[in-house]
C-alpha cells in the first residue's frame, strides 16, 4: 500500500508526547480531525499527530501498527478484518447516520427510468468500495426490496467521480455521501433513500480504528484521542464559519460549495451495540459466513 506523505502541521516537541499517525480520506465527515489539528487542541492534549490522506480507507488495515497507529475507517472495516483474523479495534466514534441527518444517498441517474430502488434490477451501480459499509448497507435494501444483488452490476469508483460517470451513463445510479449527494440532487438525479438505515436509526458510519496491541499499551493516548475530538466537536458546533473554513481548507473546495454542505452528526461514541450492528448487517448482506463467532465487546477499546 502506497500512502500519501504525511501533512504535518507542527514539529515533533518534547519526547513525552505520544506522537499518532493517522490517516483519513477527503470528506466532512473527518472535520473534526482537522479543527483539533489546526485549533492546536491536539497539542495542548500532549498529542503529536501527523495527518496522511489516502484514496480508501479499506487499504490503511495493513498499515496499522508500522505505517499508522490510527485510521479512520467505519465500523464494518473493523467487522470484515476481525472476521479475517486481524487484531484491531474500534477506539472511537466519529460521525452517526440519523434519518434527522442523511448523508448517504442511493441516487438514480435522472432519465433512466429510475425512480425507486425497485427500478434498479438488471442495472449498473458505481460503489466507493464493493468491501464498504456503504456497499453493504446498499445490498441489505435491494434484499428487502427483492431484488437479488447477484443481478446488479456494481463498479468501484471515487466519489468525485460519480457526476460524470452518471452524466456519460456509464453507470445507472452511485452509493455516494455529502456533498456529493447535494450536488447531484441539485443537478437532477432522482434520490433513492438512505439504506444506511436499514441497518439502524442512528447508526455509526464512520468510525477511529487502531491496531490491538497499540490500543492496549496506549490507553491514556486513547483518552486524549477522544477529548480531542469532543473538544473539536464542540468547537465545530460554536464556530460554523471558522470550522467550514478548515474544511474548505482541507478539502479544497470552492466556499461556494464548502458553505452549502449539511455537516455529519460528530459523535466520539462507540460501543459493542454499534458494532453488533454491523455484525448483524454484514452477516444478512452475506459478506461474512454466518458461523464466524465474533464478539462485539472484543472489538472496542476501553
Amino acid at each position: 500500500m502506497t500512502l500519501a506523505a504525511p501533512h504535518i502541521l507542527r514539529p515533533a516537541s518534547a519526547a513525552s508526547r505520544t506522537r499518532i499517525r493517522v490517516a483519513s480520506v477527503i470528506s466532512a465527515a473527518w472535520l473534526p480531525l482537522w479543527v483539533a489539528q489546526d485549533e492546536d487542541i491536539f497539542d495542548n492534549a500532549g498529542l503529536e499527530v501527523e495527518i496522511q490522506t489516502v484514496q480508501n480507507l479499506s487499504t490503511t488495515i495493513g498499515a496499522l501498527g508500522r505505517q499508522l497507529e490510527i485510521s479512520g475507517a467505519t465500523t464494518i472495516d473493523i467487522v470484515k478484518a476481525a472476521a479475517g483474523g486481524l487484531d484491531v479495534v474500534g477506539i472511537s466514534g466519529n460521525t452517526i447516520e440519523t434519518s434527522a441527518n442523511r448523508q448517504m444517498r442511493l441516487v438514480g441517474r435522472k432519465g433512466a427510468g429510475i425512480q425507486g430502488i425497485a427500478d434498479l434490477r438488471g442495472r449498473t451501480i458505481g460503489t466507493p468500495s464493493i468491501n464498504g459499509a456503504i456497499h453493504v448497507a446498499t445490498l441489505l435494501a435491494l434484499k428487502e426490496s427483492g431484488i437479488d444483488p447477484k443481478g446488479i452490476r456494481f463498479v468501484e469508483m471515487m466519489f468525485p467521480n460519480m457526476a460524470d460517470q452518471l452524466t456519460a451513463e456509464q453507470v445507472d445510479a452511485v452509493e455516494t455521501v455529502e456533498p456529493f449527494v447535494s450536488m447531484l440532487l441539485a443537478a437532477g438525479h432522482q434520490d433513492l433513500g438512505d439504506p444506511m438505515l436499514n441497518v439502524g436509526d442512528p447508526v455509526t458510519l464512520t468510525c477511529w480504528m487502531a491496531g490491538g496491541e497499540w490500543a492496549r499499551n496506549n490507553e491514556a493516548a486513547i483518552a486524549s484521542w477522544r477529548a480531542s475530538l469532543d473538544e473539536a466537536r464542540a468547537y465545530i458546533e460554536a464556530n460554523d464559519g471558522p470550522a467550514r473554513s478548515i474544511l474548505e481548507k482541507w478539502t479544497k473546495l470552492p466556499s461556494s460549495i464548502v458553505d452549502q454542505i449539511r455537516l455529519p452528526s460528530y459523535s466520539t461514541a462507540l460501543n459493542a451495540a454499534d458494532v453488533a450492528a454491523w455484525i448483524k448487517a454484514t452477516r444478512d448482506a452475506g459478506q461474512i459466513p454466518g458461523d464466524r463467532e465474533l464478539d462485539p465487546a472484543t472489538l472496542v477499546a476501553g
